[in-house]
């Protein structure tokens, strides 16, 4: 497994894109679609799936541009999709001022459903709190997690928009992320990666 790590957008968004035998995957196409779809170009990669941690703009807004060159799925929560219908859901008409869209979910990706991508089996966690649509993406084999905005290196995604909650974001990251080994390593939203243990017993008894 080939991992690439960009940073995009004004909110300065994690997106990664995972790759193996000439095909890709992409997680949270955040902005600059142009410039992921030059990587793609530039390595030689078919990208087969987009996949939507959550449908705020800041990691849905290449997902057009990629869809219109490519021949990739959009994968996400079912909750999802009407935040990629809505500027005002999506929060880009709230924060940006403008009106930001995504093509319509190809495939919705429920708790427990799993994503079989090359060599790799990705699982789907359910983890809303910040986002009601929120999902993570375990890859056992590799011990990696994708946490989306569920959590950060260095705190938690935030709770204070429309369809987030404190309570709801403590049980998942209690009983869905942490129920995954201490070493996993895990790639945010934002931010720096780090993995379970240090955020379990640095980070989370901040917020307990």
């Amino acid at each position: 497994m080939e991992l690439k790590e960009f940073t995009v957008g004004d909110l300065m968004s994690k997106c990664y894109i995972i790759s193996e035998n000439g095909k890709a995957l992409i997680i949270d196409p955040g902005a600059e679609g142009e410039r992921l779809y030059n990587y793609l170009i530039n390595n030689d990669l078919e990208l087969i799936y987009i996949i939507n941690t959550h449908g705020h703009f800041d990691h849905i807004a290449a997902n057009e541009y990629l869809k219109k060159n490519t021949d990739a799925e959009i994968s996400a929560h079912p909750k999802a999709d009407m935040k990629f219908k809505d500027s005002e859901l999506n929060l880009s008409q709230i924060f940006k001022r403008e009106k930001i869209l995504s093509p319509a979910l190809d495939n919705q990706l429920n708790d427990g459903d799993q994503i079989n991508f090359e060599s790799l089996k990705l699982e789907v966690l359910y983890t809303p709190g910040h986002s009601e649509d929120g999902i993570s993406i375990y890859i056992k084999s590799e011990n990696v997690l994708f946490s989306g905005d569920c959590i950060f290196a260095n705190g938690i995604g935030r709770t204070d928009l429309e369809d987030s909650d404190f309570k709801t974001l403590k049980n998942s990251i209690e009983n869905k992320l942490f129920k995954l080994p201490d070493k996993c390593r895990f790639y945010a939203g934002h931010g720096p990666h780090s993995n379970l243990k240090r955020f379990k017993n640095e980070v989370w008894p901040s917020f307990t």
